[in-house]
């Protein structure tokens, strides 16, 4: 029987993002009794995770894009009979018996939202990913979609569908809380994530505050500190989990404006929490979101403006049905689901 090992650098990393999303799986394959160990660097685990429930083997020096590189393959050496998973993205390359997670295409989509040397390092080195993989996992049809069409030579046999899903013991709503004057968005502040339209669009809104939860990083080529801050716009930074909880409870509704995603979270996150969300008219969040948000074309700003117009606007009944429609939609996707399908994955693998 093969030994699982997953790629546990995403442990050293604050948990956001695609770190929440193999976290998660890990937790509910531990919980569906897979059996797996998680190979980290050296180093500390981010206080973010909670490891109790992980067998862990600490390896190697180092916890950059160089261990999972050169240090991780070291680990393997003399092992025969074993896969690893990598949840986060690449992986080593170096290793042919492994499970690649690839989240999004984003970077082929539009090198110009990201810097240079990002850009340069994924265009190289997903399709050397890609072809050193037994198999492909992605997050949305969406995304299963983009692989075969920048990678034509993959076979659609070794592409598989693993939703994200909301962790609905945290992301629920908060008892007690009462709807607040502002409206939200949450993600990081990069240029694919539409925020220079929303706040444009935003600058006619009169009554309702935005709250733009989110942190910079330097791999974005945009810099986006030099946004427009309005008197209505209001920047939290990062938040922790249990703020942003109480944020999505009280918000009186959730903006998602983004150009592009692999899956797009914060908006079933916002709906387990009871918030009504408005979200861009794109394939990947009409696959999430279904019925139960109202669009808008995130290029236009008078469009957006008008949406949002027209949403505060709309009368109790339909902002209740627009939260049970939330609520519902959030059912579809639960991580023991994915997690199930992912460890089919794992025994068609070994």
């Amino acid at each position: 029987m093969r030994t699982i090992y997953i790629n546990g650098r995403f442990l050293t990393q604050p948990m956001r993002g695609v770190n929440r999303f193999a976290y998660n799986i890990c937790k509910a394959m531990a919980g569906l009794e897979q059996p797996f160990v998680i190979v980290c660097p050296s180093c500390n685990v981010h206080s973010d995770y909670n490891i109790s429930m992980f067998q862990i083997v600490h390896f190697g020096i180092g916890h950059s894009h160089l261990w999972e590189q050169i240090i991780l393959p070291f680990f393997f050496i003399g092992k025969r009979n074993y896969l690893l998973i990598n949840l986060t993205g690449l992986g080593t390359i170096l290793i042919r018996q492994k499970i690649t997670t690839i989240h999004d295409l984003s970077f082929l989509e539009n090198p110009s939202w990201f810097s240079r040397s990002y850009y340069r390092f994924y265009r190289v080195m997903t399709p050397l990913a890609v072809r050193t993989s037994r198999h492909i996992i992605t997050v949305s049809e969406f995304s299963k979609n983009e692989i075969l069409r920048f990678y034509p030579s993959v076979k659609a046999s070794r592409v598989s569908v693993v939703y994200n899903a909301v962790d609905t013991d945290l992301f629920h709503p908060m008892s007690g809380a009462s709807e607040s004057r502002y409206a939200l968005t949450v993600s990081s502040i990069d240029p694919r994530k539409n925020f220079r339209r929303l706040i444009e669009a935003y600058k006619g809104i009169e009554g309702l505050k935005l709250y733009i939860v989110g942190s910079h990083s330097r791999v974005f080529g945009e810099q986006t500190g030099s946004l427009d801050k309005s008197c209505n716009v209001k920047y939290l930074g990062r938040v922790s989990d249990e703020e942003l909880v109480r944020l999505y409870s009280q918000a009186r509704c959730f903006i998602f404006p983004s150009l592009y995603e692999g899956f797009g979270l914060p908006p079933l996150e916002a709906m387990a929490c009871g918030c009504p969300v408005l979200a861009s008219d794109i394939p990947v969040l009409r696959e999430v979101c279904g019925d139960a948000a109202v669009y808008f074309d995130p290029r236009l700003v008078n469009g957006m403006y008008e949406t949002i117009s027209q949403f505060l606007n709309e009368g109790q009944d339909y902002m209740e049905q627009l939260r049970k429609n939330g609520m519902e939609n959030v059912k579809r996707f639960s991580m023991e689901q994915s997690a199930f399908a992912f460890v089919q994955v794992i025994r068609q693998c070994v």
